[in-house]
C-alpha cells in the first residue's frame, strides 16, 4: 500500500518556497522504504526531478541517503498531528523504528530541507486504507 500521492508530492515540493530555499544547491538520491513500498527520490539543484517506485530493484541502485521504517511507523509520522517524537526524522530515528544512513555532514547541512520534505509529504499522504 502506498502512503503518498507521488505526483502531488513532487509538485508540492517543487512549488514550496521553504523547501526551495532549504534545498538550494542540493543534489541527492534518497532511498525511501515504507514497509513494502520503496521509492528512489532524485533531487537536482534543490528540485525533485523524479520519484521512481522500484520495489525489488533498489539494492543495486546508488543512493546518498536511505530512510527505512515499517509501514506502521510511517503511518504515525505522516499523521496530520504526529505523536511525540514522530514530528521529524531525527527523533524518529533516535526513538522509533526508523533507520537512516548517509553522509552525516551533508544531512546536517540540509536538515531543514529534510524536515520540510517530510512536512510536505505529510500534506500529501493518502487516506489510510487507500492505495
Amino acid at each position: 500500500m502506498s502512503l503518498i500521492d507521488v505526483d502531488a508530492f513532487v509538485q508540492a515540493l517543487n512549488e514550496d518556497p521553504e523547501f526551495a530555499i532549504a534545498a538550494r544547491y542540493w543534489d541527492a538520491t534518497l532511498k525511501l522504504s515504507m514497509g513494502e513500498s520503496k521509492y528512489m527520490v532524485f533531487i537536482t539543484g534543490g528540485r525533485v526531478v523524479g520519484i521512481d517506485p522500484a520495489p525489488g530493484l533498489m539494492e543495486d541502485w546508488d543512493y546518498d541517503f536511505h530512510i527505512t521504517a515499517p509501514l506502521e511507523e510511517w503511518e504515525k509520522m505522516l499523521q496530520p498531528v504526529p505523536p511525540p517524537f514522530y514530528q521529524a526524522l531525527l527523533p524518529a530515528v533516535l526513538l522509533h523504528g526508523f533507520d537512516f544512513g548517509g553522509d552525516f555532514e551533508t544531512f546536517c547541512a540540509y536538515y531543514r530541507a529534510f524536515s520540510r520534505f517530510f512536512e510536505v509529504m505529510r500534506d500529501n499522504t493518502l487516506a489510510m486504507g487507500e492505495g
